[in-house]
C-alpha cells in the first residue's frame, strides 16, 4: 500500500504552540504509513528543529510578507510533492495555500490554533486578516479546532459543525516527566537567575504580547508580595514585543528584587523544574499549551478562566481558576498556593491524571490520521 503523502504549511517565523504542535505531530506519524513534508515561509528556528528531527522542509523565505510570487512558489511545491492532503496552520498559510491550490482538486484541512481577534492588537490588522481568512474559506474542506472553545467560535462565524473536528493538541510528556533531573535543574537555574534555593518561586511561560495579560500578572504579584512575609519570587520565561513595557512596569511597582526575566528559552522542562507555582494570566487562550506543560511537570497552576482552558483546568481540582483581567483574584490565588502545601499536592495529582488522560501526542496523532483517511474516502 502506498504511503499517505501529507504536506503541512505554516509561516513558521515564530516557535510557539502551533509550531510545537506540528513538530510533535509529524515526528510521530508512522513512517510506514505517512510521508510528510513541511513548507515554512521563513527559514528560522522552527525549520531548524524540523530538520533536526529528520523532517523534510521547504522554506520560501526569499519572498516578502505578502509577495504574490509566494503563490507561484507554493504551487510549484504542491506540484512537486504531490500531496494527498494539504494541512495548513495560520492565516497567511491558509490564505496563500487556498489560492495556490485552486484547480488541483486536493482536500485542504486547516487547524485553528487561536481566536484571531485576540491575536491582533490593531483593529486594522484584525480586519485585514479576517478578510483574508473568511474570503477563502469556501475552498477549505475541513477544520480542526484545538478546543471546544475554538469550535464554538468557528460555528459562530458560519462554519458548519459537520466541517469541524475538535482534537486537542497533544504533547510528548516524556521531557516533563524526568523527575530525576528536578533537583539538579532547580539548583542550576536558581543560581543562574539569582534566586535562593529555598525561596518559593512563581513562574510563567509566554510570548510577551498583549493577549497574555502579563501586566495584570505583575499587578497581582505586586499586591500579593506587599502583604506577604518572606515574599516569593516571580520569573517570566519568554520574550516578545511587550518586554520593554513589562520591564518598566516592574520598576514602577518596585519589584526589581523579586522579578526575573529569562528571555526566550528552549529548555522549558528544566525551567518548570525550578518553579513552585505556575501562573497563567491570558485574556484568551485557544487551549493553553504551557499550562499543560506545567501540569505534566507536576507544578500547581493558577489559570485564567478563558477559552479552551475551561476544558481542563477545574477550580480547586486541577488548578485554581481566576477570571481574566483581575489582579486581585490572581493575588488571592497565588496566596492560596503559597500557603497550602496540601492544596498544591492535591492539584498536582489531579492535573497530572487529567493530562495523561487527555493530552498525549499519541491520542492526537491517531485522531488526526483517522481524520485524514475519512477526508480521502
Amino acid at each position: 500500500m502506498s504511503k499517505l503523502r501529507v504536506l503541512h504549511v505554516i509561516g513558521g517565523g515564530e516557535y510557539g504552540g502551533a509550531e510545537q504542535h506540528i513538530l510533535n505531530l509529524v515526528s510521530t506519524f508512522p513512517e510506514e504509513e505517512v510521508e510528510v513534508a513541511v513548507i515554512c515561509f521563513y527559514d528560522s528556528l522552527f525549520a531548524s528543529k524540523l530538520r533536526e528531527a529528520g523532517i523534510s522542509v521547504v522554506t520560501l523565505n526569499q519572498f516578502g510578507r505578502f509577495d504574490l510570487r509566494l503563490l507561484r512558489a507554493l504551487r510549484r511545491a504542491f506540484l512537486s510533492f504531490q500531496p494527498a492532503i494539504i494541512h495548513t496552520h495560520g492565516v497567511k498559510a491558509n490564505f496563500f495555500s487556498r489560492l495556490a491550490s485552486r484547480g488541483m482538486n486536493l482536500p485542504l484541512l486547516t487547524t485553528v490554533h487561536s481566536a484571531l481577534r485576540y491575536d491582533y492588537a490593531s483593529a486594522l490588522g484584525y480586519m485585514i486578516v479576517s478578510l483574508m481568512e473568511r474570503s477563502t474559506r469556501l475552498w477549505n474542506r475541513h477544520y480542526i479546532a484545538i478546543s471546544g472553545a475554538i469550535s464554538e467560535i468557528l460555528r459562530g462565524q458560519g462554519v458548519s459543525a459537520a466541517d469541524i473536528s475538535v482534537i486537542y493538541n497533544g504533547m510528548d510528556l516524556s521531557p516533563y516527566r524526568q523527575n530525576q533531573l528536578r533537583a539538579s535543574d532547580r539548583s542550576r537555574l536558581r543560581a543562574e537567575w539569582d534566586i535562593p534555593e529555598d525561596a518559593f518561586l512563581f513562574g510563567t511561560v509566554a510570548r510577551f504580547v498583549p493577549v497574555k495579560g502579563l501586566p495584570i500578572l505583575l499587578d497581582g504579584f505586586a499586591q500579593f508580595v506587599r502583604d506577604t512575609e518572606n515574599a516569593p519570587f516571580l520569573v517570566l520565561i519568554g520574550d516578545g514585543s511587550e518586554r520593554g513595557i513589562l520591564e518598566a512596569k516592574v520598576r514602577e511597582l518596585h519589584l526589581e528584587n523579586r522579578v526575573r526575566f529569562t528571555g526566550f528559552r528552549q529548555d522549558i522542562p528544566a525551567c518548570l523544574h525550578a518553579i513552585d507555582g505556575f501562573v497563567h494570566s491570558s485574556l484568551y487562550e485557544g487551549l493553553g499549551y504551557t499550562i499543560i506543560e506545567a501540569m505534566a511537570s507536576e507544578v500547581p497552576v493558577v489559570a485564567s478562566n478563558v477559552g479552551g482552558v475551561k476544558e481542563f483546568v477545574f477550580h480547586r481540582e486541577t488548578g485554581l481558576v481566576v477570571e481574566p483581567g483581575d489582579p486581585a483574584a490572581l493575588a488571592q490565588a497565588m496566596e492560596q498556593l503559597y500557603t497550602s502545601a496540601e492544596l498544591r499536592e492535591s492539584l498536582v495529582n489531579n492535573a497530572l491524571e487529567k493530562v495523561e488522560d487527555s493530552f498525549t501526542i499519541q491520542q492526537m496523532t491517531e485522531k488526526i490520521l483517522a481524520l485524514y483517511r475519512k477526508l480521502l474516502t
